[in-house]
């Protein structure tokens, strides 16, 4: 079973695709371990409530719309540093309170770690879906990724807003977790569109790269056949 990226053509249905059964196992077996044993269960709530929309919507349209394991993957891996921060909540995070104290922060800055990664980590998946789904230009998918993440982090802090508002102080201050910094929400959009930006600066270059590489490629391959339906023709099979 190879390891699919947005390029690839061919998608491995979730029965037979033993990495996303991994992924999906490794999720489950974390977030049931954060459920009996978070530092907060009333703030581990609010903060899986989108958990527990967006992935079994994912899980629902994966048969319409299959994306690459590369894609699943990034979205895994934001998932986890959210359930991880949920696990302590934002403001209290342990690997924040390292960082804080390590290079005498005046905040805990897991937060601004995570907001940072969703840009990072959902704009290639984007991106897939809009050159794959939505048939977009190529010049377009690069810009609408940054626009998406910037768009949904201004959403989530609006979502934060509205909790804020229908709970109590203190629950309210734990979730939105602006720990006395004014410009918190402003800050975080901000990352998450510069984490999107530079994801699409890497993927870029990583396409540019493997394009140099595939030109240093020889042309014809020893295994290359004569195609019988047009003689003196030549089929060449490419691997995208």
């Amino acid at each position: 079973m190879a390891f699919t990226t947005a390029a690839s053509s061919e998608r491995t249905p979730f029965a037979a695709n033993r990495f996303l059964w991994l992924l999906t196992g490794l999720f489950l077996a974390y977030w049931t371990y954060g459920w009996f044993n978070n530092h907060n269960m009333e703030n581990w709530i609010i903060e899986n409530l989108l958990v527990m929309i967006l992935l079994p919507a994912m899980v629902f349209t994966h048969r319409g719309h299959r994306l690459s394991d590369l894609s699943y993957l990034l979205i895994f891996m934001f998932v986890m540093l959210h359930c991880y921060g949920a696990f302590y909540a934002y403001t209290t995070n342990a690997f924040g309170e390292w960082l804080k104290e390590r290079y005498d922060l005046w905040r805990n800055p897991y937060d601004r770690i995570v907001h940072f990664s969703f840009g990072l980590l959902i704009a290639y998946p984007a991106r897939e879906i809009l050159l794959n789904r939505f048939k977009v230009s190529g010049k377009a998918a690069w810009l609408l990724p940054i626009e998406i993440a910037f768009s949904l982090g201004t959403i989530f802090e609006m979502i934060e807003w509205g909790v804020a508002e229908l709970t109590t102080p203190a629950t309210g201050e734990t979730y939105v977790a602006t720990q006395g910094d004014v410009w918190d929400a402003h800050k975080d959009i901000a990352l998450a569109a510069l984490g999107a930006a530079i994801a699409m600066v890497v993927v870029s270059l990583a396409k540019r790269l493997s394009a140099r590489k595939a030109i240093g490629r020889p042309t014809l391959a020893p295994s290359a056949a004569l195609n019988k339906s047009s003689i003196g023709k030549v089929r060449l099979e490419s691997v995208q």
